[in-house]
């Protein structure tokens, strides 16, 4: 009975443990939200141009987890991203993103 008891605990636990590790797992549009948050804080960014990110940054996320993808073309949406990125914000703004070259290439890639 106490090995029985043992078991099904241990069952449990790792149940418990399986589910808490799936629930971290994040989605294209959450990945995508925290990006966008990230540049409205840096440079200064509109709700319009907030929102106009989230949409690019979870088309980007939505492309990557495409395991098929060839390095080629993850570097041509890479160069794709950033142009679009730099074409949105003003000249002030992209002087700020500039500045931080670490928020720029974990934008980009």
């Amino acid at each position: 009975m106490k090995k029985l008891i043992a078991a099904l605990t241990l069952l449990l636990a790792f149940s418990i443990n399986a589910t808490a590790q799936e629930k971290k797992a994040t989605n294209a549009h959450d990945l995508a939200k925290k990006e966008a948050a990230d540049l409205a804080t840096a440079v200064g960014l509109t709700d319009s141009q907030t929102a106009d990110f989230v949409r690019l940054f979870e088309l980007k996320h939505t492309t990557l987890e495409n395991k098929t993808l060839s390095d080629e073309r993850k570097k041509v949406l890479a160069t794709s991203i950033e142009a679009k990125i730099r074409a949105t914000l003003d000249a002030t703004q992209t002087d700020k993103l500039e500045k931080n070259k670490a928020l720029l290439d974990r934008l980009v890639h």
